[in-house]
């Protein structure tokens, strides 16, 4: 509960995955990769519950095993890989108030963010709520990626800017800032939530994610390229505790 408002953690996690099967229970160092989703909503001081919302055995069983409730498993018509996770969070929401039980705020946690953890959502909740915003996204910052760096290619093999416009290469520090959604926090206020379908909107806030938490795990690079960062880490904080 934050600010006297009781705060729900939904985690999905649909059993098909095209860019890497089985990736929501694929072990990541020591967890299944749904695992840390899980742990970052039950490690939140704000979150008053955690649910898990899927179609799959293996994370049904995950879920149970680490002691959050499993109100429903997911249905077949929303578990394919062209229904909308507002569709999914929607569900969730209306299958809990059809059971009397509602829930001020929600956060989604996306298994595919394992570097995100509950000090990234409480600190997203306190933005969101200080703030006066009714959702929240985290952002990380545009580099190699900004657009001012961006190419498209026409038909005949030409390379031509994104923009349009003339290509003047530019240093860093000349650009504006830009942000990408990375996934690793979402956050709404139920009803507001309900009424948009989207978290995105004119009362959305921002909580800034760094570079190194930032990637998303689509497929096996992405999950290489994590599991990296996680041994690095783990490697680093051993020699710091020496």
């Amino acid at each position: 509960m934050i600010n006297s408002k009781r705060v729900l953690g939904i985690v999905l996690a649909r059993a098909g995955s095209k860019g890497l099967p089985g990736k929501n229970w694929k072990p990541l160092m020591d967890k299944p990769l749904v695992q840390y989703a899980i742990e970052a909503g039950i490690n939140s001081k704000y979150i008053d519950d955690v649910i898990i919302s899927t179609d799959c055995e293996q994370c049904l069983k995950i879920a149970r095993n680490l002691g959050i409730e499993v109100p429903f498993r997911r249905p077949n018509e929303l578990s394919s890989d062209g229904v909308s996770s507002a569709d999914v969070i929607a569900h969730a929401l209306d299958f809990l108030n059809g059971n009397g039980r509602f829930y001020d705020m929600f956060v989604l946690l996306e298994p595919t963010s394992p570097l995100r953890d509950a000090v990234d959502v409480d600190k997203a909740l306190e933005i969101m709520t200080n703030g006066g915003h009714e959702s929240l996204v985290s952002v990380c910052q545009a580099e190699d990626q900004h657009p001012s760096f961006m190419f498209n290619i026409q038909a005949d093999g030409t390379l031509v800017s994104w923009s349009g416009d003339k290509f003047v290469p530019l240093r860093r520090q000349e650009i504006q800032a830009t942000y990408y959604l990375d996934g690793s926090v979402y956050a709404s206020n139920t009803d507001t939530f309900l009424e948009k379908r989207t978290f995105c909107h004119a009362k959305t806030g921002a909580y800034m994610i760094p570079k190194w938490k930032a990637p998303e795990i689509d497929d096996l690079w992405d999950f290489i390229c994590i599991e990296a960062i996680m041994k690095y880490r783990q490697e680093n904080a051993e020699v710091e505790n020496e």
